[in-house]
């Protein structure tokens, strides 16, 4: 029993810790806007081609908005899927910064930064972020934090 109580407490240990590390809300913010940013652009320049281009044949003919809309959400998902899972950030926690770690400040798993990624699409999930914490539905739901890089 004395193991599990040590691996209890030294997973809470960790997280206290990484707790402390947490970004600031002005460094969430300022992710939030440059990843908005290049992940809008990149969805939009991306969407019009699918929808207009050489990809047209995959969607309705004429541009159908719905189709447009939906494969931009999937390409902002992707961007955050790609980027983190591969760097372990984005383009916004590059310039914050930052990065994101699991609740032990190791690497998260593809299956967390697929969850952050889709938590993302939950209405208001962008104003999940300004409680007293600063931490987010996307972060707090796949147990991932975003810290500042030491």
């Amino acid at each position: 029993m004395t193991d599990l109580n040590e691996t209890i407490d030294s997973a809470e240990l960790d997280e206290n810790h990484i707790e402390r590390q947490v970004a600031s809300k002005g460094a969430r913010f300022g992710n939030a806007v440059v990843d908005g940013l290049t992940s809008g652009l990149l969805a939009a320049a991306l969407s019009n081609y699918i929808v207009m281009g050489e990809f047209s044949l995959l969607v309705e003919p004429h541009g159908d908005e719905m189709n447009a809309t939906i494969i931009q959400y999937l390409i902002i998902t992707a961007y955050y899927i790609i980027m983190e899972a591969a760097l372990g950030k984005t383009l916004g926690k590059y310039v914050t910064g930052t990065r994101v770690v699991n609740h032990q400040g190791g690497n998260a798993s593809i299956g967390q930064i697929v969850g952050r990624s889709f938590a993302r699409l939950i209405p208001f999930e962008a104003f999940s972020f300004l409680g007293e914490k600063g931490i987010g539905w996307h972060d707090s739901l796949p147990k991932t934090y975003v810290i500042k890089e030491q």
